[in-house]
């Protein structure tokens, strides 16, 4: 495979990882999370939804008697106190709010890459694949995704043990460090 087609394929990869991540970040589906008192919930950018267990019909939890699971839904904002919950004696509202951030820049981040290889494709007069600046901006801005991509799993992981993140996150980060690898190669033949 040469290398202009592996950059090529990591950029596409990195094109679907950002909508599969972008899917699960703007509905409930990004973090899932249990408390400490046993409840269950999926967090969003923009929404938060309590899980309700099967048979449990709590109240609060939005459950239904002969129906699996039902959510009980509330939307999000910067700051929101439903996003700072107790999970293991630590606040974690801080940390939602840099996920958050982090994953909007990323998203900017990437975009612009996907746009600028785009527009190197079409072969425009200032923009073409024969300058070394198209390529190094490419790479700049998928370096830039996978640098913020990481400080936000980094400050993940600092929320505490009883919260997982959604597999479409793990993919967005190997996606932009194999679109960031691939660039390089490029670069550096």
């Amino acid at each position: 495979m040469t290398v202009q087609k592996l950059v090529a394929t990591a950029v596409l990869v990195a094109l679907v990882s950002l909508i599969l991540n972008n899917a699960a970040a703007f509905t409930p589906n990004w973090v899932y999370q249990t408390l400490e008192d046993g409840r269950k919930r999926s967090v969003g950018l923009w929404k938060m939804c309590w899980l309700a267990e099967k048979g449990r019909g709590g109240a609060g939890t939005g459950a239904r008697h002969g129906q699996g699971e039902e959510r009980e839904c509330e939307s999000l904002g910067w700051g929101s106190e439903p996003a700072g919950f107790q999970e293991s004696r630590s606040t974690v509202k801080l940390q939602f709010d840099m996920m958050r951030a982090c994953n909007m820049i990323a998203t900017v981040a990437l975009t612009a890459g996907q746009l600028l290889f785009m527009l190197g494709l079409v072969e425009l007069p200032i923009i073409s694949q024969d300058t070394q600046w198209w390529e190094e901006a490419i790479a700049a801005v998928f370096q830039l995704a996978s640098f913020v991509l990481v400080i936000g799993m980094v400050t993940f992981y600092r929320i505490g043990p009883y919260t997982s993140l959604s597999w479409s996150c793990y993919l967005n980060i190997g996606a932009c460090l194999l679109a960031t690898a691939a660039l390089s190669l490029q670069l550096g033949s």
